[in-house]
């Protein structure tokens, strides 16, 4: 048999075979000379929603490699995967989770919080946020509706009960401030009784009841629920 190609080694090579050199397919033509073009490599993999595409090369491959594997999120040297969510074991406002940009960092607000002793704080369930004790409570109070000459005894609700002076902190003039607070409606509903008339008719008559109690800064308006 006629040799009419030479490999990259100087290897005799006959019409028709390939053989790759630096990344390039190469192929003996019977026009006795070789022809070489650039391997063709395969596309990587798609990935699914939550997964990320890894790619790597291998050291007998002129290709790279490509394969899916599940994204994550590192923190504090921890994997964490895709929809995981975990409280900041040195910070109970603070949560993370971990979606598909990376790990996010969620904190608690505390809007009403104004400072008091330790003693005296009675915090949420994460330890967060807290409320300062008081006796400031809701009681019982019955008041004799009157209007258009129709009247009805209701038993309605008041603010009694005392607040301690707290401290809070301004962010806008950067310094504490003693609050000015009292016991007084935080929330209340409508509600829908009969008045009896002397002349033997009822009326409808809507009032407003008072739901709960708290120790509130005085410009603060109470919400309806």
């Amino acid at each position: 048999m006629l040799t009419v190609c030479h490999g990259p080694l100087g290897e005799e090579k006959s019409p028709g075979d390939t053989w790759i050199s630096n990344c390039h397919q190469c192929t003996c033509t019977d026009a006795q000379a070789v022809d070489c073009k650039p391997k063709e490599c395969p596309s990587p993999p798609t990935c699914q929603t939550g997964e990320k595409l890894m790619i790597f090369k291998s050291n007998d491959s002129c290709c790279d490699i490509g394969h899916c594997e599940p994204r994550t999120c590192l923190f504090n040297n921890t994997d964490y995967e895709i929809g995981a969510s975990f409280d900041d074991p040195s910070n109970p406002c603070v949560s993370y989770t971990c979606n598909s940009t990376g790990m996010v960092a969620v904190v608690q607000d505390c809007p009403k919080q104004t400072w008091c002793a330790e003693g005296e704080r009675t915090y949420d369930s994460k330890k967060c946020c807290y409320t300062c004790k008081s006796d400031c409570r809701t009681s019982p109070v019955n008041v004799t509706v009157r209007y258009n000459g129709c009247r009805k005894k209701v038993e309605m609700a008041r603010c009694i009960g005392e607040c301690k002076r707290t401290l809070k902190y301004n962010y806008e003039t950067f310094q504490l401030e003693n609050s000015c607070v009292c016991c007084r409606e935080e929330n209340y509903e409508y509600r829908d009784i009969t008045l009896d008339c002397s002349n033997g008719r009822t009326i409808p008559y809507r009032y407003r009841h008072t739901t709960t109690c708290s120790c509130l800064n005085q410009c603060e308006q109470s919400t309806a629920s």
